[in-house]
């Protein structure tokens, strides 16, 4: 009777020791917007990894590419209240919480891209991560989509009457809106889903996105001509809920920190080594590639945008952005 009662007070506990190893593991839901085979979805499949090393399995993120935990509103509002905990999600989505990432679209407001990692990874992100931690998010790193070009079906763009006249498809940013508008061009806000169809039926002339993102969605299909204006650049941001973050132990912040850190150049590097193949994977399909853009006249012709901005919301941000144009 007694070794019964002992072995059943060794499975009892042993069992027990499970359960509590079991709550002791914190597991973290991470979401985006994009695909699974976009550059941004491949980053956030190496911060899972980098992270799982790195604790031991003491810290599991489970990922959500695709907009399986809803559209970049619903990403962006879940991260806040903590229904969601991490996101990688575009910038252009964070305007409306912080207004500084509203900078981040001004037009030529960056060189290239040394000259925006410069940025993002220094002061400019750090002011950034500042605005984001009023509003209970905390600001992990800075992931990319690209210098966005403008797609259409009328002519090459080489100067900015050229832009003039055409229906083109803007994202929910006020920014871009006017910039087009500057350019003389037809801004039509509309959804990423939705553009393929309206391009194919002729609703919309153009577009303008990043080079994985017009891959993606096929774009080249109806399309004629890709000009190279590299306008305006479209960051992403790795976000985390504040409060959740808080509750990990500082080696986990520190994990978390640097594991993000290191998926973020990954994916930069990743980006910039297929978007080559990309530009030569569409012009097989017949599509025109110009890279003979006249940008010091875009630059004059969209001036009037960045003055506007900085008379509503401060020159701030836009000063720390000048600071690292040229630097070596």
């Amino acid at each position: 009777m007694k070794k019964t009662f002992a072995l059943l007070s060794a499975v009892v506990l042993a069992a027990g020791l499970c359960a509590s190893a079991a709550d002791a593991k914190t597991v973290l839901r991470l979401a985006t917007d994009v695909s699974r085979q976009d550059t941004q979805s491949q980053g956030g499949e190496y911060f899972v990894k980098l992270v799982d090393e790195a604790t031991k399995g003491d810290v599991e993120v489970k990922f959500y590419p695709d907009g399986t935990l809803g559209s970049s509103t619903a990403i962006v509002s879940g991260v806040r209240t903590g229904t969601i905990d991490m996101a990688i999600i575009g910038c252009v989505n964070l305007g409306g919480l912080a207004d500084g990432f509203l900078a981040l679209d001004l037009p030529f407001i960056f060189k290239d891209k040394p000259h925006v990692y410069r940025a993002l990874d220094g002061k400019v992100g750090e002011a950034l991560n500042a605005q984001l931690d009023k509003v209970g998010l905390v600001g992990l790193s800075y992931f990319e989509n690209g210098f966005r070009n403008i797609t259409n079906s009328r002519a090459p763009i080489k100067v900015p009457d050229d832009v003039k006249g055409l229906k083109i498809r803007v994202p929910q940013s006020n920014t871009l809106v006017a910039t087009f508008e500057a350019l003389g061009a037809n801004p039509v806000p509309m959804a990423y889903g939705e553009l393929y169809t309206a391009m194919e039926t002729g609703a919309i002339d153009s577009q303008d996105h990043p080079m994985p993102a017009l891959y993606a969605g096929k774009f080249y299909e109806v399309q004629k001509y890709l000009s190279m204006t590299r306008h305006g650049y479209a960051a992403v941001a790795f976000v985390v809920n504040k409060r959740k973050f808080d509750k990990l132990t500082p080696e986990q912040q520190d994990i978390i920190r640097d594991a993000a850190i290191k998926a973020a150049n990954y994916q930069r590097n990743l980006n910039s080594e297929m978007e080559g193949q990309m530009v030569a994977d569409m012009e097989k399909t017949g599509l025109q590639v110009n890279d003979d853009v006249q940008l010091d006249l875009f630059v004059e012709a969209t001036k009037s945008v960045r003055d506007a901005f900085v008379k509503e919301h401060g020159d701030e941000i836009v000063k720390l952005i000048e600071a690292e144009r040229n630097v070596e």
